[in-house]
């Protein structure tokens, strides 16, 4: 299959979708010495070329946009690449990639799918402010991101009201200029500007008056802290869904909280682990089946396909399924109770 990534949730996509052993062919670039090698002179240069690797390693770094795939070259120019030898593909966007799986399970080709329709998931900008310090943070598809952090340098010191209020607004300008920023690079559907004091709604009516072109909906909300903890309460409180249409990092992290209320009433709508998921699917009980993206990306092909089977007889019996995201902290919680659990539709006896 060959892939275009059109976004950054492309390439998170794509990070769930190739595993180990994979076959994935990209034009790269990579540094050879060319000369005599009893020469001393011996040149390093970088030659463009097409590479096919099998893949070992897969690492998404959301912090510089990138996708990086390690794996051995299998195919490549002969006067140029020792085969065997090992190579690692930075997949950017905008970058062309081709897929080859033994087996290409419906799960897959679904998200694929998806991810197409979709073009550019709805991204929600989360602004944690107070009078010390602003921290912008993306929440999509590939989890929770840190873009920048702005200083206000206000001072504490009593002093001249009017020099307090001209340095406000300086880091408003600041702010409001990093904000824009995103938004002509992203396609952002909402911002939400969190703190714990008055500066968040200060800011969003400085924000508003700023006539920035396309700005979206704006929403304040008032957090106990700032910086990546006030972005998460954000996140847990549900905030994005009330104002605008859920995203999925935000439907996760309420699946995955409905599940642990569940198991701490001891109900029985809420389980984890792999027989227990397996018996609910037969008794047609599973409402929602949550597998984490670790959890698909790293079984062997034998747990693949045992879990892509469980998959459409969960949706043989009219239930959801989804794939949570490890990169934010509800994903690391299914993780840590073997990254496969469902809510039920009643309980079933074990």
């Amino acid at each position: 299959m060959v892939l275009k990534m059109e976004s950054l949730d492309d390439l998170w996509h794509l990070y769930n979708i190739i595993a180990n052993g994979d076959r994935v062919i990209s034009r790269t670039s990579r540094r050879i010495r060319i000369g005599d090698e009893d020469s001393r002179k011996r040149e390093s240069v970088r030659k463009v070329m097409t590479l096919v690797l099998e893949v070992e390693d897969v690492a998404f770094h959301s912090f510089s946009n990138r996708l990086r795939i390690k794996g051995i070259i299998l195919e490549g120019p002969d006067d140029l690449v020792n085969i065997g030898s090992y190579h690692t593909f930075n997949v950017e966007q905008n970058d062309i990639i081709t897929v080859i799986k033994e087996y290409w399970p419906k799960f897959l080709l679904k998200r694929i799918k998806k991810a197409v329709q979709d073009e550019k998931s709805p991204v929600c900008m989360i602004i944690t402010i107070d009078d010390d310090e602003a921290e912008l943070f993306l929440a999509a598809d590939f989890g929770l991101q840190s873009v920048l952090s702005i200083r206000s340098g206000i001072s504490r010191k009593r002093g001249d009201q009017k020099s307090h209020d001209a340095t406000m607004r300086e880091y408003f300008d600041d702010v409001t200029l990093a904000v824009r920023a995103q938004i002509e690079q992203n396609e952002i559907a909402l911002i939400v500007s969190a703190g714990p004091g008055f500066v968040k709604e200060h800011f969003a009516k400085h924000l508003r008056e700023a006539h920035i072109k396309d700005l979206p909906s704006i929403a304040v909300e008032t957090t106990n802290s700032t910086k990546v903890t006030g972005a998460k309460e954000v996140l847990y409180r549900g905030v994005i869904s009330e104002t605008l249409t859920e995203i999925k990092l935000e439907r996760e992290t309420q699946l995955v909280e409905n599940i642990l209320t569940h198991v701490a009433k001891d109900d029985g709508l809420g389980i984890y682990g792999k027989d227990e998921v397996a018996k609910a699917v037969r008794f047609g009980a599973v409402e929602e089946l949550l597998i984490t993206d670790k959890k698909l990306r790293e079984g062997s092909e034998k747990d693949r396909k045992w879990m892509d089977r469980l998959i459409r007889d969960t949706e043989k019996i009219r239930g959801e399924f989804h794939i949570v995201s490890t990169e934010h902290p509800a994903g690391d919680l299914l993780e840590n109770l073997g990254g496969i659990a469902a809510v039920l539709r009643f309980r079933v006896e074990y």
